[in-house]
């Protein structure tokens, strides 16, 4: 059996579109995104809820502007580079960086891929057992969603 991607529609705000992917499932699987907030919702909740915050501060005020990303090679991730930026992560009264990473891939100001994620743990997500497989897999998923692009196979929107 060969390994397969469907896209699946997330959210639609007033500046940006979320969509996520579903590997070897139908759209009404649970999309990577899904899996993610599933799996965080109670063990990372405070981290969590930043990074939601920044998609919806995406979504509704900014665009998903490439400024607002942290760059992971082919993909990106969120929340952003700075621990000062609004909506800001505060943990037990310090602001301090969130280390939840949820990797995506910024199609255009307006469209953006939401993949999976987890605790890193290491300087290099490279380095890290529990993002490793996610930040791969994000970069794969990636390349293939600008080929298919490129290709004129796929269009979003």
């Amino acid at each position: 059996m060969s390994n397969f991607v469907s896209i699946k529609f997330i959210k639609e705000y007033e500046r940006v579109v979320f969509y996520s992917v579903v590997v070897n499932g139908e759209e009404d699987k649970e999309s990577l995104f899904e899996l993610f907030i599933s799996l965080h919702t109670v063990s990372e909740s405070a981290k969590l809820n930043h990074i939601l915050a920044w998609i919806r501060v995406l979504g509704n005020k900014y665009g998903a502007k490439d400024r607002y990303f942290r760059h992971e090679m082919v993909a990106e991730g969120l929340p952003p580079n700075g621990i000062h930026r609004e909506p800001t992560y505060i943990e037990e009264d310090q602001n301090v960086s969130n280390n939840l990473r949820l990797y995506c891939h910024r199609l255009s100001d307006h469209v953006v891929f939401l993949f999976g994620g987890d605790v890193k743990t290491a300087t290099k997500a490279q380095d890290c057992p529990l993002v490793k497989h996610h930040f791969n897999l994000a970069n794969t998923l990636s390349r293939l969603i600008d080929k298919s692009f490129a290709d004129g196979r796929s269009r979003v929107g």
